[in-house]
Parts: C-alpha cells; structure tokens; sequence
C-alpha cells in the first residue's frame, strides 16, 4: 500500500480533477442556457402581484380543512394533497396566478378544466424527484368567479407554499425582490473565484504564491455554481433550470475537495494523506451518484442523503486536525486562517442542519457567510506571512511597494483623462504644503516625505471605476457619481492589509474628498475630524485639477484659482491650509508643474505625451466622432510618457495620404489609397514602432530607437509615396 501511494501524485491528481470539473459544469451551464424543444420545462407565465392565500380549502386522506397559505400539511411521501378557492370576481384582461413546488407534481385546474401541469410525467430526461419551481397559470377576465384546484403529488416536505395571483409581469416582482441580492452575490462570488484561479495561475508561473488562494477561488467557484443552480431565481436565469439542477445536487459535495486542498496548504501539508484521502471519497461517492442517477437505480435526491453522510463525517476529520494542531500549539503559525477555518466550518454545519430541519432551505446562506469570513482570514493571514518572513528585510519592502504604487498610479492616471502625472503633481504639491507647515504643525522630513508618498497614492481607488465614468465629458448623473465617490473607499479597502506600514496612508486615501463642512464622502467628516493629511492633499489635488486641461474645459488661471480657494476656504478647505496656500501661490513658492495645462519634465518643456493629450482632449471636445479609437491614442500616450521618463528616444508624427479633391467622393477609390498607403508604411516599420488610426484621414506613427538619421530617413520614405495621392506629414 506504501509503495502505491509513494507512487500516487495528489496534487496532479486534484488539478486533473479540477480542470474536469471545471469543463464539466461548464458544458451543463451552456446547454442549460440554449434553447431547445425539450418538453416540461417549468412555465414562468406571463408574470403577476397579489397575494391569494386566504379562502383555501385543503383535501388530504379524504378529510377537508379550512388553511391559509403558507401552510405545513403533515402529508407524507406518496399523498396527494388538494387545494382549492375561488378566483377573484374582478379579473380584468390577462392575469397569471403564480404556485411554487418543492419537487411536487402539480397539476392545475380551472373552472374543471386541466390549465397547466408540471409533473415527472412530462419530463424525458428528469428523474422522479423533479426540480423544485415556480408554476404559472395564465388566467383571462372569463376565468373570474370560477373555481381553481390545485394537486400536489407530495415528493418532499409536504409544505404549501404562499400563492400571488395579478395581472401583467408584476407576479415575479416579489420573487426578484426577495432573491436577486443572493443571485447577484453569486454571481459576484463566481467572478472573483475565476479571477482568483485565473490570477493565481498567472502569478504562480512567475513568482512564489500561497496555493491556497487556487483551491480557494475552486471553491468559491464551486459553491457560487451551487448557489446560482438552487436559486429561485433560476427559472428566469436558464432556459433549461432542470439541467443546471443536477449540478446543484453535487456541487456542494465536490467543494469539500477544494477546501481539503485549502486546508491542506494553510497546514503546511502536515495532513496531507488524510486531505487525499478525504478527497478520494468525495469524489467516489459522487461518481457513485452519478453511476446511480445515469442507470435509473437511484436519484440524486436520494443519494444526496448519503453524500452529506460523507460530507459530514469529512468535516469531523478536519475539526480532528485543527484540534490536534491546538493541542501542539501549531495553529499559532496561521492563526488568522485558523479563526476563519473554525468560522466556516460552524457555517457549514448549519448549512447541513438548516438542509433537514428549516422550514425553508437556506440555498447557500451559512456556506456564503462563512465563505466570506475565511477569505477575509485568508487575506489576513497572507499579511501576517508575508510580514513574518520579510521583516529582516522591511525598508526594502516598503522602498518597493512605493515603486510599485507608484507603477499603479501611474497606469491610473493613464486611465483617467486629467493632464498625465496628476498623482504625482499632487505628491508634489502636498509635499510643498507640508514642508510650509513644518514649523507650526512640527513635521519632520520623514513626515513630509510620508505625506508625499500618500500624494502619490490618493487616487489607487480609481483602478475600479469605470471609465465610462471616469472619462465621462458631460456632468455626470446621480448615479456616475455615486460610483465615482467609491473610488475612496475602493482606495482604502485596496491597500487597508498594509496596516500602519505608511502612517497615514488609509486616512489620506479615504478622506481627501472630506469637505471642511461635512459636505464631503465617503464618511461625512467636519472640521477637524478629518485627518490632517487628507486635508492637505484635498487641497493639493484640487490645485492640480484646476491648473489642469480637462475634456470639457482647459486650466484655470492664477487668479481664478486663488479666487477659487478663497471661496471654498472653509467650506472646501481647511481655512488654515488654505491660506497658507494662497500666501504660497502670492509668493511664487508654489507653482503649477503644467505649461498651458500640459505636464513638464525636469528640463522644463512639455512633455510631447501631454502635447498629443490636449490635442486628444480637443478634438473630442470639437467633434467626438473625429477620433477613431479615444483608448487607443490614450495608451500611446502612457507608453510615450513612460519612454520620456526613462529617457527613451522616439519620433511621433502624424501621417495620412491626401486624395485628389475630384475622387474623394469616391469612398472605394479613397479606401483603396488608404489601404496602399498603409501598406507602403508598414515596409518601413518595426517590431517596437506603434503605426494606428487618429481619425479618418490620418495616422499616428511612434519610432522608437532610432538615431536622428534613421528618423528623418523614415519620414522621407513615407513622403516619398509615389502611388494615387499625396503622401503628408504633419507635427504633433
């Protein structure tokens, strides 16, 4: 037995096995989305709003009673349950009268005639236990006053859920209303565990990362799958909910082999056999299931009883380990993850228990929860091991974290359609203000270098805005802004593991949109309660962005910033900082780092990236349409402005062919021109060269590392075009 498990390769066996996984739930998600012609389909009606449960009566053994809906009739497996009322008198054109089942057949009648039925019997590839579903009945102003009966073949619980009956859509609303937070949350869970499989995949190729952020992102996949397969919501999201039903009666089970593998890394691989060992037979009874299910033996309803057997007696293992680990004193080394592993598995026991006891099913309620605490402990304890393990080494850690975020903020800016270099303008600036305030406020030089570094940082939180939002040239709606205040937070949340690394580094990012006023967000700060630091760089970033271009207006000048900070001194700004800012604008000590609007480099001349900024900015703002590909021309703009500050040479010009005035009405001659331009240029550029379309009528064209002769010698070529038309070339 030794000798076979030496052999044995765990690991590559359970990414075989997720990667199968993965394909396999794939393939059930699609084909649950396409449509076909398979009868039996629960029916989502013409959706309806109103509650009809009073007035029922219930037949059940040959006894009938008076209920009112909700209701827990006592049947048992086998009975067959009748309710029955009247419809409304005042039924008016089309109307829907919405049930739900818990795996019963029902069949619906209306004034005695058979109106709608979903039943096994209906169905060619579903087994006995039928999916859970909402059931709709259409309803005209002719059924009003007749009599309606309901027949439940009880499968399950026995239980008569509530009733609504109206008119139009309106019948779902209560349905969305009451499920869409869990859906979208699913969703949610299900993008980010992509992302984190994805990015760890990436980042493991090229560094050192903890694997158990791969099992971790499998199992949030896994469980939000689950989530969205046992949602009520999943008739309006599939078009076949039956088929992504059999997803659901597994899909909790295979998470418990994606949290082994967790528990396996964060242990440090102490338990290893036992985790293999426990994912072995998960996995087989889960084939077992299937075997079972494909060969009409048994049903994955039935066999899910044993699964969770299994299930549990695997989480009793788990709980094993950790006690032993308390016991030896080794759960200190993850002692984060240890809280959240103890948080989670209480959440998965009552996930088990609310499956056989509740009166409703929790659909992944506890599970989420507990998901959420273990990946918020996973976090933490990442920190406190990366901190552990570079403590020796903690300057040259924060050296390259600043480099890094500043790497970021540099893309950031990029992103965002200020002037390029607005964070570090506003490190800049806020750094001059600090060192102003030295003297009466006692920073010293490592406190106003800190408060430069966070300058830097202020706008991190802008990577997750939209640019749609962010770019935006018009004033934008309650709704653009809302998102836009996040960035904040979103800034906050980013970088809030790094802790007191940078002192005032959360506080900067969060409040520097705070209004001496209380005006401001995220957190509605007055006064005094701001922090100091986020004071100074809201004004130091209000600075840039007046002496900035922007899409919709160019910068402001001297005076009309100094009026400006005057107005918004104490409502805006700190009345104090403010006014030893205007003293230092006065005196000539502060000065903008833009030319016209544009950013400058050490030598003082505009950056040529900037030029073609402002020139961007313009068009848009003269005609939208007048530039092909806005995003295109703003990541030329980023990769010259990284070339300029690493002092790599380049060559930018715009180029395009004129055609003579008597053809251009002819757009296939003028294409045709184009094209061979186009042509005859690309025989001259190289790998590394950008050649892309501005607008209609003229290219951009990037040389990099070329002497002065090889420049000139390319421009000649592209003048010397001796097809149709009149090659030009014109400066930026």
């Amino acid at each position: 037995m030794n000798k076979y498990l030496k052999r044995f390769k765990p690991k590559r066996f359970v990414d075989y096995f997720s990667y199968c996984f993965i394909m396999f739930t794939a393939i059930i998600f699609l084909m649950a989305f396409f449509e076909n012609d398979e009868k039996g389909e629960a029916y989502t009606g013409n959706f309806g709003s109103a509650s009809f449960n009073d007035g029922w009566t219930m037949e059940l053994g040959g006894e009938v009673s008076e209920i009112t809906l909700p209701a827990s009739t006592g049947a048992t497996n086998g009975d067959w349950i009748i309710i029955r009322n009247t419809l409304p008198e005042d039924l008016e054109g089309d109307n829907t009268i919405l049930f739900r089942t818990r795996m019963e057949d029902l069949y619906i009648y209306v004034g005695g005639e058979l109106r709608e039925s979903y039943a096994s019997e209906n169905f060619d590839n579903v087994s006995y236990h039928i999916p859970s579903a909402y059931v709709a009945c259409d309803l005209t102003a002719e059924d009003a006053g007749k009599e309606i009966e309901a027949r439940f073949l009880v499968k399950n619980v026995g239980t008569i859920e509530s009733v609504s009956i109206g008119s139009g859509n309106n019948v779902w609303f209560d349905v969305l209303r009451d499920n869409i937070i869990l859906a979208v949350a699913s969703f949610i869970i299900l993008i980010v565990g992509i992302f984190v499989v994805f990015f760890y995949k990436f980042a493991a190729a090229r560094f050192t990362i903890d694997r158990s952020f791969f099992y971790m992102g499998l199992f949030m996949c896994s469980l939000s799958m689950w989530m969205i397969s046992e949602s009520r919501l999943r008739q309006l999201i599939f078009v076949r909910p039956s088929l992504s039903n059999y997803f659901s009666y597994f899909a909790i089970e295979i998470t418990g082999v994606f949290v082994c593998g967790y528990f396996d890394e964060i242990q440090r691989r102490v338990y290893h056999k036992l985790y293999v060992f426990i994912s072995c037979l998960i996995t087989g009874q889960i084939i077992i299931n299937l075997a079972l299910n494909a060969l009409g033996i048994a049903d994955l309803f039935t066999t899910i009883y044993i699964s969770h057997f299994w299930l549990a007696i695997s989480i009793v293992l788990v709980n094993g380990t950790l006690i032993r680990d308390i016991v030896s004193g080794s759960f200190k080394e993850y002692i984060a993850s240890f809280v959240g592993t103890c948080i989670f598995l209480f959440f998965c026991m009552l996930e088990i228990i609310s499956f056989f006891f509740a009166d409703i099913w929790s659909f992944g309620v506890y599970i989420c929860a507990g998901l959420m605490c273990l990946l918020v402990t996973t976090i933490i304890q990442t920190a406190l091991r990366t901190e552990k393990s570079n403590r020796a080494h903690e300057h040259e850690k924060e050296e390259s974290l600043l480099m890094t975020i500043e790497a970021i903020t540099s893309a950031i800016d990029a992103k965002d359609e200020y002037t390029g270099g607005h964070s570090e303008r506003v490190g800049e600036y806020a750094c001059l203000i600090a060192r102003e305030m030295a003297a009466d406020y006692d920073f010293s030089e490592e406190d106003i270098l800190r408060i430069r570094y966070i300058g830097f940082m202020h706008d991190i939180g802008k990577i997750g805005v939209a640019d749609s939002v962010l770019n935006k040239t018009g004033r934008l709606t309650d709704e653009e802004f809302s998102l836009m205040k996040k960035h904040a937070e979103i800034g906050y949340d980013l970088l809030k593991s790094m802790g007191n690394s940078i002192e005032g580094l959360l506080e900067g990012i969060r409040h520097h949109h705070e209004r001496f006023d209380g005006g401001g967000y995220p957190d509605g700060l007055e006064g005094t309660d701001i922090p100091l630091v986020a004071r100074i760089i809201c004004v130091a970033d209000s600075y840039d962005a007046m002496t900035s271009n922007r899409v919709y207006r160019k910068r402001l000048t001297d005076g009309e910033v100094i009026a400006e900070i005057r107005k918004c001194s104490g409502k805006q700004f700190d009345p104090a900082i403010a006014e030893i800012f205007i003293r230092m604008l006065e005196r000539g000590v502060m000065k903008a780092a833009t030319v016209d609007g544009m950013e400058v480099g050490l030598s003082g001349s505009v950056y040529r990236s900037s030029m073609l900024e402002k020139k961007l900015q313009s068009d848009i703002r003269a005609d939208h349409d007048s530039v092909l590909n806005p995003s295109h021309v703003r990541m030329i703009c980023y990769i010259m402005k990284l070339a300029e500050k690493n002092d790599r040479k380049f060559d930018i010009f715009f180029t395009g062919i004129e055609v003579a005035e008597d053809k251009r009405e002819d757009k296939e001659f003028v294409a045709g021109v184009r094209k061979a331009y186009s042509e005859h240029v690309m025989k001259y550029i190289n790998k590394r060269d950008i050649y892309i379309e501005y607008g209609p009528s003229s290219n951009i064209v990037v040389l990099f590392d070329r002497d002065d002769e090889g420049m000139k010698k390319v421009r000649r070529k592209f003048l010397g075009y001796e097809g149709d038309g009149k090659a030009f070339i014109s400066e930026l």
